[in-house]
């Protein structure tokens, strides 16, 4: 994603979800914390206000510069790093959580499923992650032409650029090394760019040992 003033204004504000996932967390005595592709910061920030250690990753220059300054002004314990989401710059069980919200879908199958390999080693054995992942219900992957559909999960976006979508029966395939600790959620909800609804499922994951 490219970031802009006007773009980051628009994504200061944490998901609501994210509130009981903090407090989870805070609960079983989690710490170490990844926002994978973090952008801006807005849930590096917040969960670095309840005392996690945050690491925000993301290949924008621009977002982690905004972020670095929020978390200086607030004077909040986040690494601010850029790199890439899919292959992971961390050893093995380096995180006890990870939170992933509208990021690791910006790719084809074959990167998503490496992304969950990598999630999987980055996590320590019974570490969580909150994920969310486009859902094959959403009114762009329905209405898009043949040309446009990659694979059965990958639709390329009129910019050329790679989306992972997924249905429900085909979730729990794709995420062999993790339990899931509810049942996915489905969410509605007006793009940030756009007033057309989009419609992601919300997971909840524990690394199996």
């Amino acid at each position: 994603m490219d970031w802009n003033p006007e773009k980051i204004e628009k994504w200061r504000t944490p998901a609501p979800q994210l509130a009981a996932v903090r407090e989870r967390w805070r609960a079983q005595g989690f710490h170490t914390l990844l926002d994978r592709g973090c952008g801006p910061g807005r849930h590096a920030v917040f969960f670095a206000r309840a005392g996690f250690r945050v690491t925000g990753l993301d290949r924008s220059e621009t977002a982690l510069c905004f972020l670095r300054e929020w978390a200086a002004l607030e004077g909040l314990p986040v690494t601010a790093a850029a790199g890439d989401i899919f292959s992971l710059p961390y050893p093995d069980g380096a995180f006890d959580c990870v939170v992933d919200y509208h990021a690791s879908f910006h790719t084809d199958t074959a990167g998503y499923l490496h992304g969950v390999d990598e999630l999987h080693r980055v996590l320590r054995p019974g570490g969580e992650v909150y994920l969310t992942i486009k859902s094959k219900a959403d009114r762009r992957f329905q209405s898009a032409p043949p040309e446009a559909h990659a694979d059965g999960f990958t639709l390329l976006h009129s910019d050329g650029a790679p989306h992972f979508y997924v249905n429900r029966t085909e979730l729990p395939g794709l995420f062999p090394g993790f339990a899931f600790l509810r049942p996915a959620e489905e969410i509605r909800e007006p793009g940030k760019s756009s007033p057309e609804e989009q419609i992601h499922y919300h997971l909840l994951l524990r690394r199996k040992p």
